[in-house]
């Protein structure tokens, strides 16, 4: 699955496009952020609680091996 980003310069033709991208049979979902100041504010918290963990000195092999041990526990019941 895919996440797509998208930022419209005129607010008018929101509307149009999120009914037109709900309307495709491969969509998934259409989220509507009207107040990209708090979006913006999620993501930096994210970020920030990120770059206190170790992965930002994994590679993404590394985190890919933490994410499957982490699925492997959570299915063994052993988490």
């Amino acid at each position: 699955m895919e996440t797509l980003l998208v930022r419209i310069s005129e607010s008018s033709k929101t509307p149009a496009l999120i009914e037109m991208l709900k309307s495709m049979d491969f969509v998934s979902s259409v989220d509507y952020f009207d107040d990209m100041v708090k979006t913006k504010q999620l993501f930096d918290e994210v970020n920030q609680i990120a770059s206190e963990t170790e992965l930002s000195n994994l590679s993404m092999d590394d985190i890919i091996a933490e994410i499957k041990t982490h699925r492997l526990e959570k299915k063994l019941g052993s988490h």
